[in-house]
């Protein structure tokens, strides 16, 4: 079973190397420090309180076309699309 363990260990530090990683990281790093993205996420939680849908979604439909927000969701759906890979070979 130690090798196993071992293995699954040496596995995620491969993922954790990869370029795709490295790039989803950063961006995920850079959104909790964007001040910007921060106060979006804030008015539309205020909106969503008030009943405010109409407002609140014209804030999601800015904060979701904000570019690290852009590169974000598709450095994920990578992730993803990897995670799924290396899932379906280890099914086999």
């Amino acid at each position: 079973m130690d090798k196993v363990v071992e293995k699954a260990k040496e596995l995620r530090k491969e993922i954790e190397n990869m370029p795709e990683m490295q790039e989803y990281l950063k961006l995920k790093e850079l959104i909790s420090k964007n001040e910007e993205l921060k106060t979006l996420k804030e008015n539309i939680a205020l909106l969503t309180n008030d009943n405010k849908m109409e407002e609140r979604n014209n804030l999601i439909d800015i904060y979701n076309s904000h570019p690290l927000i852009v590169n974000y969701q598709h450095a994920k759906e990578e992730i993803a699309s990897i995670l799924r890979t290396i899932q379906n070979v280890l099914d086999s």
